[in-house]
């Protein structure tokens, strides 16, 4: 499972591509629109970024810290991670069934970002089972808005969403 792969299931010609990259776009203008500024739930002091997106019955929630106020929040927790070299910025997912409430734990998941001058990285999101979340760190190293895109299956379901982030 990839951002590829899936285009191609979707069609495949460049015209569809073009046309699914678009509606993505377009939904993250009108749909992501739960922005807040949060107390991280896991690390006393920390903040992070945290934005919820709500697809198909599965809650997408989407939390952006910068590493350094992540590894202080790992380490108020007793917690020890190696921050991946040459990244600026942890993202973590939370997958949670709508009507149950439940955290989804056995997604496959995959992230995309988006530079500001189009450039891309896709990575495979971890799953934290202390957290119950996905994570995986970026880099998101100039001032702009960046497009968080992720792909996840659980089962034979498939879901997309995605969000902006600006770094000031």
């Amino acid at each position: 499972m990839d951002f590829n792969g899936y285009i191609k299931l979707k069609g495949g010609s460049k015209m569809k591509k073009c046309v699914l990259y678009c509606l993505i776009s377009l939904l993250g203008l009108f749909v992501f629109t739960s922005t807040s500024i949060a107390q991280h739930g896991h690390g006393a002091g920390s903040k992070m970024e945290t934005r919820e997106v709500l697809v198909e019955g599965m809650k997408v929630i989407f939390q952006i810290m910068s590493n350094a106020e992540h590894k202080k929040m790992l380490k108020d927790m007793k917690m020890k991670e190696d921050i991946e070299p040459g990244t600026t910025h942890n993202i973590t997912l939370t997958l949670r069934d709508e009507k149950t409430q439940k955290e989804v734990t056995n997604a496959e998941v995959q992230m995309k970002v988006v530079d500001p001058k189009g450039m891309d990285q896709i990575k495979a999101l971890k799953y934290e089972g202390e957290m119950k979340s996905y994570d995986a760190y970026f880099n998101l190293p100039a001032k702009g808005k960046y497009q968080v895109l992720v792909l996840f299956k659980t089962g034979e379901k498939k879901g997309t969403a995605g969000i902006y982030y600006e770094v000031k």
